[in-house]
């Protein structure tokens, strides 16, 4: 899994994630959360649309992250694309309690 940051405007940053998204990226993703509130992000947009699979133990780590980026009055958005991941948000329900903006 490859991570990279993009600043998109100002206050608002774009996490681009890239490969298999799995738990073991936890503390990168994390780290990379942290980095964009340090910088004064005011919303991220986290691009899914190159992530080839996600597995069912990271999308509880992506709804921790929606509700602690709220605490810290941060918005989070998912850009996700036609095909596996978008499906999985889908049929799990998550497109109800994240915000998924279609590529």
């Amino acid at each position: 899994m490859q991570i990279i940051q993009k600043q998109t405007n100002p206050g608002e940053t774009a996490l681009i994630l890239a490969g298999q998204l799995n738990f073991l990226v936890r503390k990168d993703f994390q780290a990379a959360l942290h980095h964009a509130q340090i910088e004064g992000i005011h919303h991220i947009i986290l691009d899914l649309t190159q992530v080839s699979f996600i597995y069912c133990s990271t999308l509880g780590i992506l709804v921790q992250a929606k509700q602690e980026l709220a605490e810290a009055q941060i918005t989070l958005s998912f850009l996700t694309s036609p095909g596996r991941v978008s499906d999985a948000l889908k049929l799990l329900n998550l497109n109800q309690k994240l915000p998924i903006i279609p590529a």
